[in-house]
Order: C-alpha cells, then structure tokens, then sequence
C-alpha cells in the first residue's frame, strides 16, 4: 500500500475500518446499558431523573436511555439500523452533556461529548461494508 493512500484517508479504507469504531463503541455501550436488566439500578436512576432533573415519567426515561445504550450499542457491533442506532445514542449523549453535566464541555461533561462526536461521525459515514446493513441493503 502507498504511503499517501495510506494517509489520505481514501474511501475504501474509510468503510473497510469504520467497523473497529463501530464495535468498540457497540461494546461501551452494551457495557453502559446492561443495567437495564437491574430493576433496582433502574428504579435508583430513575429516582435521581425525578428528584435532580425533574425528568417527568423518569422511569421511562431511564428504561428508554439505557435501552437505548444497550440494544443501540448491539445494532453498531452488528452493523444493522447502524445510523439509527447510532443517531439515537447520540441523542442519549446530547441530553447527557446538556442537561445532566449542564453544557460543561471541557469539564464533567467531555465523555458525554465526545461519545456525541464519534457517533454523529458513525450517523454521517454509514456502516461501511462490515456490516449487516451493508448485506441486507446494498445497492
């Protein structure tokens, strides 16, 4: 491989390598959402949504974030509904660094951010052709 095409960022290494960001950030988030199988993790969270947020229906909230992180984070290893699920934890992400961490971008706030930044980056590149969607829906 050419030194420069190595560096230039060409497509075809783009979608091939796509899936090393994919599966790690799949398996963070299944590691972030496994908690929705712990009714009393979730029932806890969902207490701190109602009592420091304000969150309204904050059981919901809690079951629909962490399901969210889990069942997205099983769609990015997978490559399947890859935007999608990558689209909806990025939402999860931007109400973290928003609301919970209150904006603070460079302080208590940086992962949320940061995780927001690489999946919004998974939203716009797409799957790449290690992927589920790539199988099922190419054209």
């Amino acid at each position: 491989m050419k030194l420069q095409k190595l560096l230039s960022g060409t497509q075809p290494l783009t979608q091939n390598y796509i899936v090393i960001i994919r599966v790690v950030m799949g398996m963070l988030f299944i590691y972030h959402g496994r908690e929705l199988f712990d009714v009393k993790a979730m029932s806890n969270f969902a207490a701190w949504l109602k009592k420091d947020l304000h969150f309204p229906l904050p059981l919901l909230m809690a079951y629909l974030r962490t399901g969210a992180e889990f069942f997205g984070g099983i769609m990015l290893i997978l490559g399947l509904f890859t935007r999608l699920a990558s689209f909806l934890i990025c939402f999860t992400m931007l109400v973290a660094g928003f609301i919970v961490d209150k904006g603070d971008f460079f302080g208590e706030g940086e992962m949320p951010f940061a995780y927001a930044a690489i999946l919004f980056t998974i939203f716009l590149a797409g799957p790449g052709k290690l992927s589920l969607d790539y199988y099922f829906f190419k054209k």
